[in-house]
């Protein structure tokens, strides 16, 4: 009866567990962050005297931007797990399993849309990263080194199925007359196919716009970069599907942890709400050792 008594719902695995893994991720997020004010510090600098409408739209596309954001839903929810399990607080554990829970419906909807409408997700995934990589190159240090290292990594140039043609729509590189730029009709030195080994050469993209796509194709990369990781991803496939379902699997684990344990603290709560103070402290006299009587 005592051993019944002092025994708690709460498991202390499920409990600890739960914390552990939202310490790590708490601390993952907080890394994400410092990364991405790193680099809105340069971000910074090159918006000073352009309009509030140019700022903002460098603010929602600027990747380093994108990091502070993603690092701060990892912080906040990572955070309300961490102390929601530590403390068993029902709010914030109750916060956290509705977080986890609006993820993976996410996750479904880009998934089945992605399956269902593969040729329009892909043609607004080409717009998007057209509009914020292809035409912003030249105006933010860190977009720039994004795209130089997809193009050198998957060995593409530009974004779309048009390929290096992409780069047109770039002010510096059209091939408009209005142009004056040296690099008219050119292409970033990341599409050359010696990028890797010989980065000193940034002429060797210059005027490639005006050859035909065969011949291009001996110095630079023609491929869009939404084309050459397609590929990749097909050419990994089990890979990359066994990661996802492996994510998406503990995304549901720890989302039945953090519910199981919510119940748990619900029935200590119950239990403890349940027994009077009167009826406990019978009972525990009760228990006492009884003193014996000698004659």
């Amino acid at each position: 009866m005592s051993r019944r008594r002092n025994s708690s719902y709460v498991s202390s695995c499920v409990k600890w567990s739960l914390f552990i893994f939202n310490f790590v991720f708490w601390l993952f997020g907080l890394l994400v962050m410092a990364i991405g004010a790193y680099g809105m510090y340069f971000t910074a600098e090159e918006l000073q005297g352009k309009e509030a409408l140019e700022i903002a739209y460098t603010v929602v596309t600027d990747v380093s931007c994108v990091l502070v954001a993603l690092g701060a839903i990892i912080f906040l929810v990572s955070f309300a797990g961490c102390i929601g399990a530590l403390r068993e607080n029902l709010c914030l554990l109750r916060t956290y399993v509705g977080c986890l829970t609006i993820f993976l419906i996410l996750e479904l909807l880009v998934a089945i849309s992605c399956i269902v409408f593969p040729w329009k997700s892909r043609e607004i995934l080409e717009h998007m990263m057209s509009n914020g990589l292809v035409k912003d190159y030249w105006e933010n240090a860190n977009t720039k080194d994004m795209v130089d290292f997809l193009q050198s990594e998957f060995q593409c140039c530009g974004v779309t199925h048009e390929g290096f043609l992409d780069w047109n729509h770039n002010e510096y590189f059209n091939c408009s007359d209005s142009n004056k730029s040296q690099k008219k009709c050119g292409v970033p030195p990341s599409c050359c196919r010696d990028f890797r080994t010989s980065r000193s050469d940034l002429m060797c993209g210059f005027g490639l716009q005006k050859k035909k796509k065969y011949d291009a194709d001996e110095l630079i990369y023609t491929t869009g970069c939404v084309t050459a990781i397609k590929n990749f991803l097909e050419s990994n496939l089990y890979v990359a599907a066994g990661i996802l379902f492996g994510i998406t699997l503990f995304q549901m684990y720890v989302t039945h942890q953090a519910r199981t344990l919510t119940d748990q603290i619900m029935l200590q709560r119950a239990r403890c709400l349940n027994m009077p103070w009167e009826n406990e402290a019978q009972q525990l006299l009760e228990l006492r050792p009884q003193p014996r009587l000698y004659r």
